[in-house]
């Protein structure tokens, strides 16, 4: 009989591990469910598999729970490869605290583990403690290996952190054997996000071989840092031997001609989005439409929108700011409409394009309505962006007192630049006092400013208080040079 289960055991592990590799983790959970009805012996196999299948699960966070009580009471707590099984499953969840308290109760840990938890760190954009549990990992005489220092240069990338980078360069030319694709990969990707392109383009050089990551790496590097050109060249370079470009890939072009608002280019990657059959994705549809609309083809912007067949919050964003950004304001509201019967809840980025579509087309009442509906029915802090289009807009309607009230009142201390934009409002329609006393509140926020000094020269000039410009010139200089002079210590030593 115990033959007879084991054997069973076995080809039911099979089955899973087929699951597992088709992609099917709803089935490898239905075959565990009949595997325990049927009375069979669970194995680590088995365990290994159903944890699996539950990281795969979109909504797997509750399934995963209990596959991880039944491990504890299974006796499988004390086996690291189980316990590190588990801490990945909730690493995929996004519940590091979960993933951090399996490590912590793991007795015995090997490298495996130590990786694991590295690894979910630096993937849930949490360098800092990638790189605190690394330290930990050597201060416990546990020396990192190529999957180790691939996970910190991953969060090195993240935090543009050039320096400890390079470190880590160092240490895996001295203690590793050799680079594989994946950590020279790893190696570009930092060097290129740090803004070193020299060094990653070295490294590319250096490679035998390139797989479409390491020429993506270095592409992205290339638009990210501005060089559309070196972009361009490398993308077609990539072309000439035989590499496939993916759809990260051509989501970077896509957003570097965005970036750069070249229409050209972005006609040329958008000819080739659609030969190569990338247009079926919902984000490279929305990339599109951001593209199209920064590079001035507003019109094949909204025939992408009109043409998708499922929209997220981003398709909606990015229609409304290219809206917005070629005076289309009241096409921007009928899409904020639409949006929001359709089910989606606009966040503070859409009310900001919502904003500045009504700045620009001069709707000032439909402006101010929209927002009261962000402060006070979706109960939103505002961002300075979005008090300074308001001022903006209140300002061009001609409503210079609801304007200068609207920034006394504000909840947030103003910045310099919304002062700036009030000054120069009140001088070009000749309010001379709401003027006057926005200067004054002006250099209480910045009094050493000397683009201030030169403001307040301009306002004066403008009203022929000629003295008073004399004063005002008089006093940036005397800002200049105190500016200018170095500053000086002193330490008294007694004899």
């Amino acid at each position: 009989m115990a033959s007879f289960v084991k054997e069973n055991t076995f080809k039911w592990n099979s089955v899973l591990r087929g699951f597992l590799e088709s992609n099917t983790p709803g089935k490898i959970l239905l075959g565990y469910v009949h595997m325990r009805r049927r009375g069979l012996n669970i194995d680590s196999h088995t365990l290994g598999f159903v944890i699996k299948g539950c990281g795969l699960l979109m909504a797997g966070v509750p399934v995963g729970e209990q596959v991880h009580t039944q491990v504890l009471k299974m006796g499988f707590s004390s086996e690291v490869v189980i316990q590190t099984a588990v801490l990945k499953m909730y690493g995929m969840f996004g519940d590091l605290v979960s993933a951090q308290k399996v490590f912590d109760e793991t007795s015995q840990r090997d490298m495996v583990q130590w990786n694991a938890l590295v690894a979910v760190y630096a993937q849930r954009n949490h360098p800092y403690e990638a790189i605190l549990v690394a330290r930990t990992m050597v201060r416990g005489y546990v020396r990192p290996n190529e999957v180790t220092v691939v996970s910190i240069t991953s969060a090195c990338s993240q935090l543009k952190d050039l320096q400890q980078g390079k470190l880590l360069h160092a240490y895996a030319i001295k203690n590793l054997l050799g680079f594989d694709m994946i950590l020279s990969n790893a190696l570009i990707d930092m060097y290129a996000k740090c803004g070193c392109l020299s060094s990653a383009r070295r490294l590319f050089g250096m490679m035998r071989s390139w797989n479409v990551i390491t020429w993506t790496s270095m592409i992205n590097g290339y638009c990210d840092n501005g060089f559309l050109h070196e972009a361009m060249a490398l993308f077609k370079e990539m072309q000439k031997v035989h590499v496939r470009p993916d759809e990260i890939t051509m989501l970077g072009m896509v957003a570097m001609c965005a970036k750069m608002g070249e229409s050209g280019l972005g006609n040329l990657v958008d000819e080739y989005v659609e030969k190569n059959g990338y247009t079926n994705s919902v984000y490279m549809a929305n990339a599109l439409i951001d593209m199209h609309g920064k590079c001035g083809n507003i019109e094949k912007a909204c025939q992408i929108f009109k043409e998708m067949k499922v929209r997220t919050l981003v398709s909606w964003t990015s229609m409304i700011q290219g809206l917005a950004l070629h005076g289309h304001g009241m096409e921007a509201l009928v899409r904020f409409s639409q949006m929001q019967r359709k089910g989606f809840v606009p966040d503070k980025v859409v009310f900001l394009n919502v904003l500045n579509a009504c700045n620009h087309a001069g709707l000032a009442t439909e402006g101010i309505q929209c927002f009261k509906l962000m402060v006070e029915e979706h109960g939103m802090d505002p961002w300075m962006e979005h008090y300074g289009s308001m001022v903006d807009l209140l300002c061009k309607a001609g409503l210079l007192g609801n304007a200068f009230d609207f920034v006394v009142n504000m909840p947030v201390k103003p910045d310099a630049v919304i002062w700036r934009a009030l000054i120069r409002a009140f001088k070009d329609q000749g309010q001379i006092n709401l003027a006057r006393d926005a200067l004054l509140r002006l250099f209480e926020l910045e009094p050493e400013h000397s683009g201030n000094y030169i403001l307040k020269s301009n306002f004066l000039a403008t009203i022929e208080e000629w003295d008073h410009v004399k004063e005002v010139r008089d006093d940036l200089e005397i800002a200049r040079i105190c500016k200018r002079e170095p500053g000086f210590s002193s330490i008294e030593v007694k004899p």
